[in-house]
C-alpha cells in the first residue's frame, strides 16, 4: 500500500499538470451523448421499453459518470514500454509493475470527480424529473460497484497489454475489446432494450458489470439484494481475471527475458 500510495502521488502530480486536458477528455466522451440524442428522438412518440425521455437522460448521465470513474487508458503507455524495452527499468524496482499501472489508472479519478459533480448538479437543475437513487445505502452500493467495475476493466486492459510480449502492438486487441465492451456493457445501448435472448446471454458476461450494473444501481433499477448479488459476481470476475493475468504475466516475462530485453 505504501508503494501504491507513492506511485499514486507521482501520477497525481503528473495529472495535475494536465488538468485542462482531463477536463477536455471528460467533455469529449461523446458516444453516450450521441446515443442519448438518438433515443430521445425515438422516444418522442412514446416510451421505448421501460424508458421515457427522462429515463434516457438519467441513464446516459449515469453512464457518463460511470465511464469517467472507471475508464482507463494506461495501455498506451504500457504498449510503448513493452515495445521499446522500458519495462526493464520497472523490473529492477522492488515492486510488481501492476502497482504502478493501477496507481496511474486511478490517479485521474479525484480530478474527474471534482469536475463531474458540478456538471451533474447543473444537469439536474436544468432537466426536471431526473431520478437517481441518492439515499446512503444506494450510494454505498454504487461506490462498491464502481470499485468492482474499475478492477475488472483494469485487469482486462492490463492483461491485453501483456499480449505485447508476443505481438507487435497490443492496442489492436484493445480496440476490439473496447468495441465489444461498448456494445455489450450498456455503454451505448441499455441492456434492457436488447432482444430477450441476447439480454440473457449478456447477463452472464463480465461486460454488464463494468457499466450497466453500476448505472442500474445509481438509477434505482435494482433492489439492494440484487445489488449485493451483482457485487459478489463482480468480485468473482475480478478474482478470475486476476488469476488469468498472473498466468499471462509469468509466461510473458519468461519470453521477455529470453530475448534479452
Amino acid at each position: 500500500m505504501k508503494r501504491f500510495a507513492a506511485e499514486f502521488r507521482a501520477s497525481w502530480n503528473l495529472m495535475i499538470e494536465y488538468r485542462i486536458m482531463v477536463a477536455i477528455w471528460i467533455l469529449t466522451i461523446v458516444l453516450p451523448l450521441i446515443m442519448l440524442a438518438a433515443w430521445l428522438s425515438i422516444a418522442e412518440n412514446g416510451p421505448v421499453g421501460a424508458y421515457d425521455r427522462t429515463s434516457f437522460i438519467s441513464y446516459y448521465l449515469a453512464a457518463l459518470v460511470v465511464r469517467n470513474m472507471t475508464g482507463m487508458w494506461f495501455i498506451w503507455e504500457m504498449d510503448s514500454e513493452l515495445r521499446l524495452g522500458a519495462l526493464s527499468s520497472r523490473l529492477l524496482k522492488p515492486m510488481d509493475p501492476i502497482v504502478h499501472y493501477l496507481a496511474y489508472a486511478c490517479s485521474s479519478k479525484p480530478l474527474r470527480l471534482v469536475i463531474l459533480v458540478p456538471l451533474t448538479i447543473a444537469v439536474f437543475l436544468v432537466v426536471p424529473g431526473l431520478k437517481w437513487a441518492l439515499d446512503p445505502l444506494s450510494l454505498l452500493l454504487f461506490v462498491a460497484s464502481l470499485a468492482g467495475a474499475l478492477l475488472i476493466l483494469f485487469l482486462m486492459q492490463y492483461t491485453i497489454g501483456l499480449f505485447g510480449f508476443w505481438i507487435t502492438r497490443s492496442l489492436s486487441v484493445n480496440d476490439f475489446w473496447f468495441f465489444t465492451y461498448s456494445l455489450a456493457s450498456g455503454y451505448l445501448v441499455p441492456l434492457d432494450l436488447f432482444p430477450p435472448a441476447v439480454h440473457d446471454v449478456l447477463l452472464f458476461l463480465p461486460f454488464r458489470y463494468t457499466m450497466s450494473f453500476p448505472v442500474e444501481i445509481l438509477t434505482g433499477r435494482l433492489a439492494w439484494g440484487m445489488s449485493l448479488q451483482g457485487i459478489a459476481i463482480q468480485w468473482v470476475w475480478v478474482v478470475g481475471i486476476y488469476g488469468l493475468n498472473r498466468w499471462v504475466w509469468r509466461r510473458g516475462l519468461r519470453r521477455y527475458s529470453a530475448v534479452g530485453a
